[in-house]
Protein backbone atom coordinates (compact mmCIF):
# COMPACT_ATOMS: atom_id res chain seq x y z
CA UNK A 1 0.00 0.00 0.00
CA UNK A 2 1.25 3.53 -1.12
CA UNK A 3 1.64 5.77 2.27
CA UNK A 4 2.29 9.89 2.29
CA UNK A 5 3.31 10.37 5.81
CA UNK A 6 2.31 14.10 6.78
CA UNK A 7 2.62 13.69 10.48
CA UNK A 8 3.44 16.98 12.47
CA UNK A 9 2.38 19.08 9.31
CA UNK A 10 -0.28 21.70 9.62
CA UNK A 11 -3.72 21.24 8.14
CA UNK A 12 -2.51 23.64 4.77
CA UNK A 13 0.58 21.17 4.07
CA UNK A 14 -1.59 18.25 4.94
CA UNK A 15 -4.29 19.05 2.30
CA UNK A 16 -1.71 20.41 -0.61
CA UNK A 17 0.32 17.26 0.16
CA UNK A 18 -2.23 14.91 -0.35
CA UNK A 19 -4.00 17.12 -3.65
CA UNK A 20 -0.71 16.83 -5.44
CA UNK A 21 -0.05 13.12 -4.62
CA UNK A 22 -3.59 12.31 -5.69
CA UNK A 23 -3.60 14.68 -8.56
CA UNK A 24 -0.38 12.03 -9.66
CA UNK A 25 -2.06 8.80 -9.66
CA UNK A 26 -4.09 7.28 -11.86
CA UNK A 27 -7.65 7.06 -11.41
CA UNK A 28 -8.44 3.47 -9.20
CA UNK A 29 -5.25 3.63 -7.32
CA UNK A 30 -5.23 4.06 -3.54
CA UNK A 31 -3.42 5.67 -0.95
CA UNK A 32 -3.43 5.76 2.82
CA UNK A 33 -1.92 9.34 4.46
CA UNK A 34 -0.90 8.92 7.76
CA UNK A 35 -1.44 12.41 10.13
CA UNK A 36 -1.87 13.76 13.31
CA UNK A 37 -4.75 15.68 13.14
CA UNK A 38 -7.78 14.98 11.16
CA UNK A 39 -10.74 18.33 11.53
CA UNK A 40 -13.50 19.88 10.34
CA UNK A 41 -10.94 21.84 8.01
CA UNK A 42 -9.22 19.20 6.07
CA UNK A 43 -12.36 17.28 5.82
CA UNK A 44 -14.22 19.81 4.14
CA UNK A 45 -11.48 20.51 2.07
CA UNK A 46 -11.41 16.79 0.59
CA UNK A 47 -14.81 16.50 0.54
CA UNK A 48 -14.81 19.66 -1.74
CA UNK A 49 -12.49 18.40 -3.64
CA UNK A 50 -13.96 15.07 -4.47
CA UNK A 51 -11.49 12.84 -2.71
CA UNK A 52 -13.09 9.83 -1.64
CA UNK A 53 -11.73 8.94 1.67
CA UNK A 54 -12.27 7.38 5.01
CA UNK A 55 -10.50 8.09 8.19
CA UNK A 56 -9.91 6.06 11.63
CA UNK A 57 -7.50 6.87 14.01
CA UNK A 58 -4.89 3.74 14.77
CA UNK A 59 -3.75 2.68 18.27
CA UNK A 60 -0.93 5.57 18.43
CA UNK A 61 -3.45 8.26 17.73
CA UNK A 62 -2.52 8.77 14.67
CA UNK A 63 -4.81 9.43 12.16
CA UNK A 64 -4.98 6.76 8.56
CA UNK A 65 -6.65 8.42 5.87
CA UNK A 66 -7.71 6.06 2.85
CA UNK A 67 -8.44 7.36 -0.07
CA UNK A 68 -9.28 6.08 -3.97
CA UNK A 69 -8.09 8.47 -6.42
CA UNK A 70 -11.33 9.26 -8.70
CA UNK A 71 -11.56 9.89 -12.22
CA UNK A 72 -10.69 13.46 -12.57
CA UNK A 73 -7.91 15.60 -10.28
CA UNK A 74 -9.37 17.19 -7.23
CA UNK A 75 -11.79 19.54 -7.86
CA UNK A 76 -10.39 23.46 -6.81
CA UNK A 77 -7.08 22.43 -8.17
CA UNK A 78 -8.44 23.03 -11.91
CA UNK A 79 -8.21 26.56 -13.27
CA UNK A 80 -10.82 25.72 -15.67
CA UNK A 81 -14.22 27.63 -16.12
CA UNK A 82 -15.68 26.94 -12.65
CA UNK A 83 -18.88 28.15 -12.14
CA UNK A 84 -21.83 30.50 -13.97
CA UNK A 85 -24.35 32.66 -13.60
CA UNK A 86 -27.07 34.25 -15.90
CA UNK A 87 -28.78 37.41 -15.84
CA UNK A 88 -32.60 38.25 -16.76
CA UNK A 89 -31.86 39.13 -20.26
CA UNK A 90 -29.98 35.77 -20.72
CA UNK A 91 -26.23 37.40 -20.84
CA UNK A 92 -24.22 34.79 -18.65
CA UNK A 93 -21.03 35.51 -16.71
CA UNK A 94 -18.89 32.68 -15.89
CA UNK A 95 -14.92 32.95 -14.06
CA UNK A 96 -12.30 30.32 -14.11
CA UNK A 97 -10.41 29.28 -10.57
CA UNK A 98 -7.80 31.27 -11.78
CA UNK A 99 -7.56 35.41 -13.16
CA UNK A 100 -10.35 35.97 -15.51
CA UNK A 101 -14.31 36.76 -15.64
CA UNK A 102 -16.06 36.99 -19.00
CA UNK A 103 -19.85 38.40 -20.37
CA UNK A 104 -21.07 35.90 -22.60
CA UNK A 105 -24.47 36.18 -25.27
CA UNK A 106 -26.37 33.63 -23.80
CA UNK A 107 -28.34 33.54 -27.53
CA UNK A 108 -25.67 33.20 -29.69
CA UNK A 109 -22.84 32.05 -26.93
CA UNK A 110 -20.72 34.78 -28.27
CA UNK A 111 -17.66 36.00 -25.71
CA UNK A 112 -18.49 39.75 -25.77
CA UNK A 113 -15.68 40.69 -22.96
CA UNK A 114 -13.23 38.79 -20.81
CA UNK A 115 -11.33 40.80 -17.97
CA UNK A 116 -8.41 39.82 -15.51
CA UNK A 117 -9.76 40.29 -12.07
CA UNK A 118 -7.99 38.59 -9.10
CA UNK A 119 -5.39 35.61 -8.02
CA UNK A 120 -7.65 32.92 -8.05
CA UNK A 121 -11.24 33.43 -8.21
CA UNK A 122 -13.95 31.21 -7.48
CA UNK A 123 -17.54 31.87 -7.54
CA UNK A 124 -20.22 34.33 -8.61
CA UNK A 125 -23.32 36.13 -7.66
CA UNK A 126 -25.67 38.64 -9.64
CA UNK A 127 -28.75 40.05 -9.58
CA UNK A 128 -31.15 39.08 -11.86
CA UNK A 129 -31.22 42.85 -13.36
CA UNK A 130 -28.15 44.07 -11.13
CA UNK A 131 -25.44 46.17 -12.40
CA UNK A 132 -22.28 44.41 -10.51
CA UNK A 133 -21.36 40.92 -10.48
CA UNK A 134 -19.60 39.99 -7.46
CA UNK A 135 -16.66 37.75 -6.99
CA UNK A 136 -14.75 36.16 -4.73
CA UNK A 137 -11.02 35.57 -4.49
CA UNK A 138 -10.16 33.22 -2.16
CA UNK A 139 -5.78 33.52 -2.64
CA UNK A 140 -6.20 37.63 -2.48
CA UNK A 141 -9.29 37.19 0.65
CA UNK A 142 -11.03 39.80 -1.37
CA UNK A 143 -14.84 40.41 -2.40
CA UNK A 144 -14.71 42.14 -5.83
CA UNK A 145 -17.69 43.91 -8.09
CA UNK A 146 -17.30 44.08 -11.43
CA UNK A 147 -19.23 46.31 -13.98
CA UNK A 148 -21.63 43.76 -15.93
CA UNK A 149 -21.88 46.62 -19.00
CA UNK A 150 -18.03 46.47 -19.45
CA UNK A 151 -16.62 43.93 -17.06
CA UNK A 152 -14.11 46.62 -15.05
CA UNK A 153 -13.59 46.21 -11.30
CA UNK A 154 -15.45 48.60 -9.39
CA UNK A 155 -14.59 48.01 -5.70
CA UNK A 156 -12.91 45.50 -3.91
CA UNK A 157 -13.85 44.94 -0.70
CA UNK A 158 -11.28 42.84 2.10
CA UNK A 159 -12.71 39.29 2.76
CA UNK A 160 -10.64 37.21 5.32
CA UNK A 161 -10.70 33.45 5.34
CA UNK A 162 -10.33 32.28 1.60
CA UNK A 163 -13.74 33.42 0.85
CA UNK A 164 -15.58 30.82 -1.75
CA UNK A 165 -19.63 31.45 -1.81
CA UNK A 166 -20.68 34.90 -2.36
CA UNK A 167 -24.79 35.52 -1.89
CA UNK A 168 -26.43 39.15 -2.85
CA UNK A 169 -29.99 40.32 -1.61
CA UNK A 170 -32.63 41.62 -3.58
CA UNK A 171 -31.29 44.71 -1.75
CA UNK A 172 -27.57 44.56 -2.61
CA UNK A 173 -26.27 43.59 0.33
CA UNK A 174 -23.44 41.25 -1.06
CA UNK A 175 -22.02 38.58 1.85
CA UNK A 176 -19.50 36.04 2.17
CA UNK A 177 -18.12 33.57 4.25
CA UNK A 178 -14.63 32.57 4.81
CA UNK A 179 -14.02 28.92 5.72
CA UNK A 180 -10.86 29.16 6.64
CA UNK A 181 -11.03 31.84 9.10
CA UNK A 182 -14.71 31.18 10.36
CA UNK A 183 -15.81 34.89 9.24
CA UNK A 184 -18.50 36.19 7.00
CA UNK A 185 -18.07 39.41 5.32
CA UNK A 186 -21.09 41.40 4.90
CA UNK A 187 -20.70 44.40 2.07
CA UNK A 188 -23.96 46.72 2.38
CA UNK A 189 -24.43 49.23 -0.52
CA UNK A 190 -24.37 53.35 1.01
CA UNK A 191 -25.04 56.53 -1.35
CA UNK A 192 -21.37 56.70 -1.76
CA UNK A 193 -19.23 53.93 -1.15
CA UNK A 194 -20.57 50.62 1.19
CA UNK A 195 -19.92 49.65 4.72
CA UNK A 196 -17.91 46.42 5.22
CA UNK A 197 -18.29 44.41 8.38
CA UNK A 198 -16.18 41.34 9.21
CA UNK A 199 -17.78 39.17 12.14
CA UNK A 200 -17.11 35.42 13.07
CA UNK A 201 -19.51 32.79 12.86
CA UNK A 202 -18.20 29.74 13.56
CA UNK A 203 -15.83 26.28 12.78
CA UNK A 204 -15.51 26.16 8.66
CA UNK A 205 -18.75 28.21 7.23
CA UNK A 206 -19.99 27.37 4.11
CA UNK A 207 -22.81 28.17 1.73
CA UNK A 208 -25.48 30.58 3.15
CA UNK A 209 -29.23 31.39 2.50
CA UNK A 210 -31.15 34.46 3.30
CA UNK A 211 -34.22 35.00 4.34
CA UNK A 212 -37.19 35.82 1.85
CA UNK A 213 -37.06 39.15 2.80
CA UNK A 214 -33.11 39.13 2.61
CA UNK A 215 -32.73 40.87 6.77
CA UNK A 216 -31.45 37.73 7.35
CA UNK A 217 -28.23 35.16 6.42
CA UNK A 218 -28.29 32.00 7.63
CA UNK A 219 -24.70 30.66 7.80
CA UNK A 220 -24.55 26.81 8.12
CA UNK A 221 -20.83 26.28 10.15
CA UNK A 222 -19.77 23.03 9.19
CA UNK A 223 -17.19 22.75 12.33
CA UNK A 224 -19.77 23.10 14.96
CA UNK A 225 -23.02 21.45 13.29
CA UNK A 226 -24.87 24.33 13.90
CA UNK A 227 -26.52 27.28 11.40
CA UNK A 228 -25.97 30.84 12.42
CA UNK A 229 -28.41 32.92 12.16
CA UNK A 230 -27.26 36.89 11.38
CA UNK A 231 -29.22 40.21 11.30
CA UNK A 232 -28.01 41.45 7.81
CA UNK A 233 -28.33 45.20 8.63
CA UNK A 234 -25.76 45.50 11.69
CA UNK A 235 -24.27 42.02 12.00
CA UNK A 236 -25.75 40.89 15.12
CA UNK A 237 -26.07 36.83 15.92
CA UNK A 238 -29.84 36.19 16.75
CA UNK A 239 -29.20 32.53 17.07
CA UNK A 240 -27.32 29.53 16.71
CA UNK A 241 -29.57 26.38 15.78
CA UNK A 242 -28.24 22.75 16.07
CA UNK A 243 -28.77 20.55 12.83
CA UNK A 244 -26.71 18.01 12.31
CA UNK A 245 -22.97 17.17 11.74
CA UNK A 246 -20.88 19.24 8.85
CA UNK A 247 -23.81 21.34 7.73
CA UNK A 248 -22.30 22.46 3.90
CA UNK A 249 -25.46 23.81 1.97
CA UNK A 250 -29.31 25.21 2.36
CA UNK A 251 -32.08 25.95 0.07
CA UNK A 252 -35.22 28.20 1.56
CA UNK A 253 -38.82 27.22 1.09
CA UNK A 254 -40.63 28.78 -1.56
CA UNK A 255 -42.99 29.91 0.85
CA UNK A 256 -39.97 31.87 3.01
CA UNK A 257 -40.82 29.80 6.55
CA UNK A 258 -38.67 27.08 6.22
CA UNK A 259 -35.17 26.51 5.56
CA UNK A 260 -33.09 22.98 4.45
CA UNK A 261 -29.55 22.14 4.98
CA UNK A 262 -27.56 19.33 3.74
CA UNK A 263 -25.13 17.46 6.72
CA UNK A 264 -22.09 16.30 4.58
CA UNK A 265 -20.46 14.71 7.73
CA UNK A 266 -23.27 12.59 8.89
CA UNK A 267 -24.86 12.29 5.67
CA UNK A 268 -28.59 13.61 6.49
CA UNK A 269 -30.72 16.65 5.79
CA UNK A 270 -32.26 18.59 8.47
CA UNK A 271 -35.65 21.47 7.80
CA UNK A 272 -35.79 23.48 10.22
CA UNK A 273 -38.08 27.09 10.78
CA UNK A 274 -37.19 30.32 10.66
CA UNK A 275 -37.12 30.77 14.20
CA UNK A 276 -34.95 28.00 14.84
CA UNK A 277 -37.21 24.96 15.42
CA UNK A 278 -36.07 21.95 14.22
CA UNK A 279 -38.98 20.80 12.40
CA UNK A 280 -37.52 17.08 11.27
CA UNK A 281 -34.33 15.34 9.96
CA UNK A 282 -33.78 12.39 7.95
CA UNK A 283 -31.08 10.43 6.32
CA UNK A 284 -29.89 11.41 2.83
CA UNK A 285 -26.80 9.50 2.38
CA UNK A 286 -23.00 10.03 2.37
CA UNK A 287 -21.57 13.51 2.23
CA UNK A 288 -24.67 14.67 1.50
CA UNK A 289 -24.05 17.96 0.14
CA UNK A 290 -25.79 19.90 -2.93
CA UNK A 291 -29.30 20.48 -1.86
CA UNK A 292 -32.50 22.21 -3.90
CA UNK A 293 -35.68 22.71 -3.90
CA UNK A 294 -38.17 22.74 -6.78
CA UNK A 295 -39.85 25.89 -7.13
CA UNK A 296 -43.47 25.22 -6.22
CA UNK A 297 -41.82 23.12 -3.07
CA UNK A 298 -43.25 19.58 -3.81
CA UNK A 299 -39.93 18.12 -3.74
CA UNK A 300 -36.56 18.66 -2.37
CA UNK A 301 -33.09 17.37 -4.04
CA UNK A 302 -29.91 16.22 -2.16
CA UNK A 303 -26.54 14.81 -4.27
CA UNK A 304 -24.72 12.51 -1.92
CA UNK A 305 -20.98 12.83 -3.31
CA UNK A 306 -19.44 9.98 -1.72
CA UNK A 307 -21.39 7.10 -3.54
CA UNK A 308 -22.68 8.94 -6.56
CA UNK A 309 -26.43 9.49 -5.61
CA UNK A 310 -29.20 11.84 -5.87
CA UNK A 311 -31.82 11.69 -2.79
CA UNK A 312 -35.60 12.70 -3.23
CA UNK A 313 -37.88 14.10 0.00
CA UNK A 314 -41.24 14.78 0.38
CA UNK A 315 -40.17 18.67 1.35
CA UNK A 316 -43.34 18.43 4.29
CA UNK A 317 -42.44 15.70 6.12
CA UNK A 318 -38.52 14.74 4.51
CA UNK A 319 -39.94 11.40 3.75
CA UNK A 320 -37.53 9.93 1.36
CA UNK A 321 -38.90 9.18 -1.84
CA UNK A 322 -36.22 7.75 -3.87
CA UNK A 323 -32.28 7.21 -4.17
CA UNK A 324 -31.02 7.88 -8.11
CA UNK A 325 -27.15 7.50 -9.36
CA UNK A 326 -25.64 10.21 -10.60
CA UNK A 327 -21.78 10.42 -12.11
CA UNK A 328 -19.19 10.54 -10.56
CA UNK A 329 -18.90 13.53 -7.68
CA UNK A 330 -22.27 15.36 -8.64
CA UNK A 331 -21.09 18.64 -7.88
CA UNK A 332 -23.26 20.95 -9.14
CA UNK A 333 -27.64 20.59 -8.59
CA UNK A 334 -29.54 23.12 -9.92
CA UNK A 335 -33.27 23.21 -10.88
CA UNK A 336 -34.72 25.46 -13.70
CA UNK A 337 -36.72 28.42 -12.63
CA UNK A 338 -39.58 27.15 -14.42
CA UNK A 339 -39.08 23.89 -12.35
CA UNK A 340 -39.35 21.44 -14.79
CA UNK A 341 -36.15 20.37 -14.84
CA UNK A 342 -32.81 19.13 -12.47
CA UNK A 343 -29.60 19.03 -13.64
CA UNK A 344 -26.95 17.09 -11.71
CA UNK A 345 -23.39 17.15 -12.98
CA UNK A 346 -20.72 15.37 -12.94
CA UNK A 347 -17.25 16.20 -12.04
CA UNK A 348 -15.36 13.09 -12.39
CA UNK A 349 -17.24 12.00 -15.43
CA UNK A 350 -17.46 13.51 -19.35
CA UNK A 351 -21.51 13.41 -18.45
CA UNK A 352 -24.43 15.23 -16.37
CA UNK A 353 -27.68 13.93 -16.30
CA UNK A 354 -31.14 15.67 -16.36
CA UNK A 355 -34.17 15.20 -14.28
CA UNK A 356 -38.05 15.72 -14.47
CA UNK A 357 -38.15 17.58 -12.03
CA UNK A 358 -41.68 16.89 -10.76
CA UNK A 359 -41.46 12.84 -10.60
CA UNK A 360 -37.78 12.28 -10.39
CA UNK A 361 -37.38 10.43 -13.61
CA UNK A 362 -33.67 10.79 -15.48
CA UNK A 363 -34.70 11.72 -18.69
CA UNK A 364 -31.33 12.70 -20.26
CA UNK A 365 -27.50 11.73 -19.47
CA UNK A 366 -25.67 14.57 -21.74
CA UNK A 367 -21.78 14.50 -22.56
CA UNK A 368 -20.89 17.90 -22.17
CA UNK A 369 -17.19 17.64 -21.26
CA UNK A 370 -14.86 17.13 -18.43
CA UNK A 371 -15.65 18.66 -14.77
CA UNK A 372 -18.63 19.48 -15.51
CA UNK A 373 -19.55 21.88 -12.27
CA UNK A 374 -22.43 24.34 -12.24
CA UNK A 375 -25.50 25.56 -14.25
CA UNK A 376 -27.26 28.25 -15.24
CA UNK A 377 -30.52 28.84 -16.73
CA UNK A 378 -31.61 30.57 -20.19
CA UNK A 379 -34.95 32.72 -20.12
CA UNK A 380 -36.22 30.66 -22.59
CA UNK A 381 -36.74 28.24 -20.47
CA UNK A 382 -35.15 25.09 -21.92
CA UNK A 383 -31.54 25.82 -22.07
CA UNK A 384 -28.67 24.84 -19.07
CA UNK A 385 -25.42 26.51 -19.36
CA UNK A 386 -23.15 23.89 -17.88
CA UNK A 387 -19.43 25.32 -16.62
CA UNK A 388 -17.08 22.23 -17.24
CA UNK A 389 -14.03 23.24 -15.28
CA UNK A 390 -11.30 19.95 -16.88
CA UNK A 391 -12.36 21.10 -20.34
CA UNK A 392 -12.56 24.83 -19.51
CA UNK A 393 -15.56 25.32 -21.17
CA UNK A 394 -19.42 26.09 -21.02
CA UNK A 395 -21.85 23.54 -22.39
CA UNK A 396 -24.75 24.67 -23.95
CA UNK A 397 -28.08 21.85 -23.57
CA UNK A 398 -31.26 21.61 -24.67
CA UNK A 399 -32.80 20.53 -21.67
CA UNK A 400 -35.95 18.98 -23.68
CA UNK A 401 -33.92 17.08 -26.00
CA UNK A 402 -30.49 16.51 -23.88
CA UNK A 403 -28.46 18.09 -26.70
CA UNK A 404 -25.55 19.73 -26.03
CA UNK A 405 -25.67 22.05 -29.07
CA UNK A 406 -21.95 23.80 -28.93
CA UNK A 407 -19.23 24.36 -26.64
CA UNK A 408 -17.79 27.82 -25.75
CA UNK A 409 -14.56 28.34 -24.46
CA UNK A 410 -12.47 31.98 -23.34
Amino acid sequence: MDVLGLRSEPVPKIGLGIVRHYNGLEPGSQFDVLSDIYPTGLSMWLIEAGILHEAAQDGDACWRISITRSGSPGQGTIPGLHHVVAKADGTIFTCERGERVARIDGKSGKVEAVNTVGKKTSHLAVQAEGEHLYISDFLDNALIAVRTDDMTVAHRWPAPGGPQLPIVTKDGIVAVTGPGGGTLTIVRPKEEGAEVQTIEVGSCPHDPEVSADGKIIYVPCAGDGVVAKVDLSNGQELARIPVGDGPTHMARHPDGDRFYVANSFSGDVTCFSEDGEVLARAASGPWAHAISITPNGQKLYVANFYDNTLAIFDPENLDRLAILPTEAYPHGLDISPDGRFVVVTGFSSEYLRIHDAASGVELHRTEVGGGSSHTAFLPDGKTAVVACSVADHLAFVDLETGACSKQVGL
